[in-house]
């Protein structure tokens, strides 16, 4: 009788790969701190360094002044609230609850004509109801991108940040942001992604140092967002009319005529994300620096 020994889990590749970095680590004379803890958020993709230009998009508001700067962000309110009235009257809640219904409706007969011989289903019928359901789909996917009221308070919120107009400085962070607008810290971050769709803002994800230098570990922990505001490009046509009629106007009353022929924000440009391996090499230059400094 031949008796087989019980097989046992080896150590996984990140168990390995983490016990070879602990030795490299006390050979350099290092010791190695915790690499996640309460207080530590790991950086994600895409991340700048908060000291890096590419982690600082917003840029200057009108010629710098409170007066204009004020002016701005009225101004980018006041086209938030206008969009939001007309998304819900473009998307009515009547037409999705209708819209909706008539999918179900569709869906069902779909499954039932595939349920019969081949010979029995109308000509071309499954293929009009999938089309039928496709276009209902989309508008209704862009229904759901309607701006809520709460979205508006959000962008409240987060403007209520802005104070140094002339370097557009902006980055606080989701739950400063809640509190500012009154809300929940989860519809900040769906009302910020619905306000970015529509180009009202946008943001660089940031990255600050942990000041755990000589410790084995991560040296970048994630931090408060960056943002711009008014991304052209991402704009419908009516909501960009709607800001530059409404800006031009308001600067016009200020005695700022001159600065309407003026882009309504100067962000810095901003470059494609550097890769994962070129953030690595990054983060280890800035320690060369500062060690040989």
């Amino acid at each position: 009788m031949s008796h087989t020994l019980p097989l046992t889990a080896g150590p996984s590749v990140s168990d390995v790969r983490a016990l070879l970095k602990g030795a490299a680590a006390q050979l350099g004379g290092k010791t190695r701190g915790p690499d996640h803890a309460a207080d530590r958020r790991v950086p994600r993709r895409n991340s700048y360094e908060e000291n890096d230009l590419r982690a600082k998009p917003y840029g200057r508001l009108g010629d710098g002044t409170v007066r204009q700067g004020l002016i701005y962000k009225e101004t980018l309110l006041d086209t938030g609230d206008a969009l939001r009235r007309d998304l819900w009257a473009k998307y009515p809640r009547a037409e999705e609850r209708r819209r909706k219904h008539e999918v179900s409706q569709l869906e069902a007969e779909l499954a039932e004509l595939l349920t019969l011989p081949r010979t029995e289903i109308p000509i071309g019928r499954p293929a009009a109801i999938r089309i039928a359901i496709a276009g209902h789909h989309a508008w209704l996917k862009h229904a759901e991108t309607r701006l809520r009221r709460i979205d508006v308070d959000v962008l409240k919120g987060l403007l209520s940040f802005l104070t140094n107009f002339m370097t557009g400085a902006l980055f606080p962070s989701h739950e400063a942001i809640a509190k500012a607008a009154g809300v929940h810290v989860n519809s900040v971050a769906d009302g910020l992604k619905r306000l970015k769709h529509h180009g009202l803002i946008d943001w660089v994800r940031r990255t600050t140092r942990t000041g755990r230098q000589g410790e084995f570990g991560p040296q970048l922990e994630q931090t408060s967002n960056a943002y711009r505001l008014v991304v052209r490009r991402a704009m419908s046509k009516e909501a960009w009319r709607h800001y530059w009629q409404r800006l031009t106007i308001k600067l016009r009353r200020g005695g700022a005529a001159k600065s309407v022929e003026a882009a309504p924000v100067t962000p810095v440009p901003m470059k494609a994300p550097m890769t994962p391996l070129q953030a690595a090499l990054a983060s280890l230059g800035a320690s060369v620096v500062n060690v040989t400094t």
